[in-house]
């Protein structure tokens, strides 16, 4: 931006200004005017009045940091984590539960009316949870070096600057016990912590994950090489200390990349998986399994795609995106046929050890794009039912054509993103889908994100 430009905006950067915050950004930054001229700004929240300075201008908006909270909104609380301030994993621990569930609602229902282009979209309240601390069942930690010493931590908001921590109140407690016991550990061993500036030092991430139905712990090494120094010796100390332990697995990865796994894992000692349960069926997890982070919430999210299916008046049914088999499992259970359609070859085969697991042989998995198995999956007979549960990018172009061409009776979205999941539902109902209601669940507490299911069916 030059100078010139610069004299166009109600602001300079460097000045701090007083600002009534009114709203949030779909990054849970509050948001204000000055002359009509929108500032984000990290760390405050609607009603808030605050002294900001401004750090940055672009041209339909600016950035700015908190200097002072002059006057606190109703909804403001004191973040339960000391790291809040600093730590990119949160956006709105100091911001009231409740208040945080209003806004997600808030933010689905502007983003089906300005990306989607519906009106009065009926959007429920969003389901939250009755304890949202300690809910993450996986953990990326990554490591540093800090004061000659290893260590580690979560990076600072925008930056990959490591904020060094002892406990994530997020984290399930064995995730937090797991890391203390690590950085003790690999500093006795001596492991040098990775340098992304020089690509030197061993280890990069330490991952934890964690069933919570049976307190089973995995922790994964993701290292800057093949060989670890006294590795028998480090894994008899890690079992010693976190009998919890059932998987040590190792993940290569020796790209100059901020990427953090990479194409190489291996169990170095233990099961092949961890096994989570969600109501009532069994799930193996191994260690680059995808599965919700929040288990109990997991839940409630599948039977809520159960209740808006009603399996039980369907015979066939499709999961399109179907991952590790979570949601095609849940819908056999009641009784449908369920054909899972996922192009992540070692996800197919861990939704097929998952069948197996539950002894569910109605849930049926392919290996291969959406758009490209429908169709003859649709030869083989009709299909009542669809669920799409894509990326958080959305469905490609061709999936949603795919489902409108095959004329589903039925269809339920699950969607972690209301941008994409607006634009999907409006390229639906132009193609036949009548939008009926939004079930909002929050899987993440104190963060922006929102997971979304969604009933539409075929009008006609």
């Amino acid at each position: 931006m030059t100078g010139r430009d610069i004299h166009k905006y109600p602001v300079e950067i460097g000045q701090i200004r007083a600002m009534d915050i009114d709203g949030l950004g779909h990054a849970g930054e509050g948001v204000g005017r000055i002359d009509g001229f929108a500032i984000f700004v990290a760390g405050a929240i609607p009603g808030d009045q605050v002294l900001v300075r401004i750090e940055e201008i672009k041209k339909n908006h600016g950035r700015g940091s908190v200097i002072e909270v002059k006057q606190a909104s109703p909804g403001r609380i004191l973040p339960a984590c000391v790291a809040a301030d600093t730590c990119g994993g949160c956006q709105l621990q100091h911001m009231e539960y409740g208040a945080q569930l209003e806004w997600k609602r808030q933010m689905v229902i502007d983003a089906l009316a300005r990306i989607g282009k519906f009106e009065n979209p009926q959007v429920k309240p969003v389901i939250g949870m009755a304890q949202p601390y300690g809910y993450r069942n996986k953990v990326h930690y990554p490591v540093a070096s800090a004061g000659g010493k290893l260590v580690l931590g979560f990076y600072r908001r925008s930056s990959h600057d490591l904020v060094p921590i002892e406990s994530c109140d997020n984290a399930h407690p064995l995730c937090n016990k797991a890391m203390r016991a690590m950085v003790v550990l690999l500093n006795e061993y001596g492991i040098s912590p990775y340098d992304e500036t020089t690509g030197k030092g061993l280890i990069r991430h330490i991952i934890c994950r964690v069933s919570t139905a049976r307190d089973q712990l995995m922790i994964i090494l993701v290292t800057n090489g093949v060989h670890i120094p006294r590795i028998e010796e480090l894994i008899a100390s890690m079992r010693a200390v976190l009998p919890e332990l059932v998987t040590i697995a190792q993940n290569v990865n020796k790209k100059r990349t901020k990427v953090i796994l990479g194409g190489e894992t291996r169990v170095i000692w233990g099961e092949p998986y961890l096994v989570e349960e969600l109501n009532g069926l069994e799930f193996a997890i191994s260690p680059n399994s995808f599965f919700q982070v929040n288990s109990k919430q997991a839940a409630v999210l599948c039977q809520q795609v159960v209740d808006y299916v009603e399996a039980k008046d369907y015979t066939r049914a499709l999961d399109c995106y179907c991952g590790t088999g979570s949601l095609a499992l849940h819908l056999a259970h009641e009784g449908a046929h369920v054909i899972g359609i996922e192009e992540v070859r070692e996800a197919v085969a861990d939704a097929k050890l998952n069948a197996e697991i539950n002894r569910q042989p109605r849930a049926d998995f392919r290996i291969g794009r959406v758009e490209v198995k429908l169709p003859g999956i649709l030869e083989e007979g009709p299909v009542d039912v669809a669920v799409i549960d894509p990326p958080r990018k959305g469905c490609e172009p061709e999936v949603l054509a795919a489902m409108i061409n095959a004329e589903i009776t039925r269809l339920v979205y699950v969607s972690c993103n209301p941008s994409s999941l607006a634009r999907d539902l409006a390229i639906l109902a132009g193609g036949g889908y009548e939008l009926h209601e939004v079930q909002p669940v929050d899987m993440f507490p104190h963060t922006s994100h929102v997971e979304c299911v969604v009933l539409m069916s075929r009008v006609g």
